[in-house]
């Protein structure tokens, strides 16, 4: 440990990035969906550009939960961008999945998965380089 006693760790522990990313994600994810459940309701918008929209409202929150993941880091933003927004890919996979039994992990899955990842990747070079 360094020499360094308990009480030195505990404060300069300040929470895992990549969580309170995951979290910022699906917190935007949350705030999104109901607004855009709010236009559809209210508005003559087709439900055939409601899967445009998922994508949008999921890739979105996954680049803000990227940014925050590694401005809080500080330093590889790339690295906990990416695996903020691969977090966050996988678990709405898996609530997907479990939602819709029929919904498989599929190619087209991984896919989206691999381009969130990208996409987290991305935040997360601008959220290192914005200032604290």
């Amino acid at each position: 440990m360094n020499g360094k006693m308990w009480s030195d760790l505990r404060t300069d522990f300040r929470g895992s990035p990549v969580i309170l990313g995951v979290i910022v994600a699906f917190v935007t994810s949350l705030m999104c969906t109901l607004v855009m459940a709010g236009i559809y309701t209210w508005s003559n918008f087709s439900e055939t550009t409601l899967p445009y929209a998922a994508y949008t409202i999921n890739a979105i929150s996954a680049l803000l939960g990227a940014i925050i993941a590694a401005r809080n880091a500080a330093t590889k933003g790339w690295y906990f961008g990416g695996i903020t927004a691969l977090l966050f890919s996988v678990m709405l996979a898996i609530v997907g999945s479990l939602v819709d039994m029929s919904a498989a992990f599929q190619m087209q899955t991984l896919v989206r998965i691999a381009l969130l990842a990208l996409i987290g990747a991305f935040g997360g070079m601008i959220g290192v380089n914005l200032k604290r």
